[in-house]
């Protein structure tokens, strides 16, 4: 008989140092659980430690520890397009100009693609890489005409080029072929992207007016004299 009290006893012992993590009284924050603060030796814990109350996550951790907490979400910050202004974007294919193929991380000019067309920088280099006469002063504004010139090689002015691809219509006059270009009813305006200006290398304006040759195969842009 005295051998069945001892079993009882030493059960009950068992089941009472089982619960004790769950017995000692305190608020529990939102996960179950809390710190240790007062007399944690008594409830089997050390000072500081926390631990999970009512059926919460069977862990408990140091006190340098604290429950897993959601990962913060990173917003990006929204682009602002400058007043006035929009955003061209680089090609996604080839760029070849008289069997030369352009290399936009090295060139200070950037070729650039808008509504899908591709446009080319106006500059000297270029326009005589495509046998082109320009022309510009603040009273008459851009004139570019076609030529029977013999085309250049396409001498890469290089340089780092600039990150911001905001362009813009230019605030001057435009003529081709000594036409007045109605710029602000274009469907592929000129622009102007860091002070250059860009053509449009449509059908319309490579073949029709500058006399140009123009294909796109094997995502690859070809454009000759």
């Amino acid at each position: 008989m005295r051998k069945g009290i001892l079993s009882i006893l030493a059960i009950a012992s068992m089941l009472a140092a089982s619960s004790v993590v769950t017995a000692h009284p305190g608020n529990t924050d939102a996960n179950g659980g809390h710190y240790c603060r007062t007399n944690c030796a008594k409830w089997g814990l050390q000072q500081g430690e926390y631990h999970y109350h009512n059926g919460g996550k069977a862990s408990s951790s140091s006190s340098s520890s604290s429950p897993s907490q959601a990962t913060p979400t990173y917003t990006a910050p929204k682009e602002e397009i400058p007043a006035g202004h929009i955003k061209v974007q680089l090609p996604s294919f080839n760029v070849v100009v008289n069997g030369q193929q352009v290399t936009n991380s090295t060139s200070k000019y950037l070729v650039i693609e808008y509504n899908e067309i591709t446009y080319f920088p106006m500059t000297w280099n270029y326009t005589q890489a495509l046998a082109l006469d320009t022309n510009w002063n603040s009273d008459t504004g851009f004139v570019v005409r076609k030529t029977d010139n013999k085309a250049a090689k396409l001498n890469i002015d290089y340089g780092t080029p600039a990150s911001k691809l905001y362009a813009k219509q230019p605030d001057f006059n435009v003529f081709v072929n000594d036409s007045w270009v109605d710029n602000s009813n274009e469907e592929y305006p000129v622009l102007v992207l860091n002070d250059v200006t860009y053509f449009p290398m449509t059908w319309k304006y490579a073949v029709e007016e500058f006399g140009l040759t123009i294909k796109f195969e094997n995502n690859t842009f070809y454009i000759s004299k």
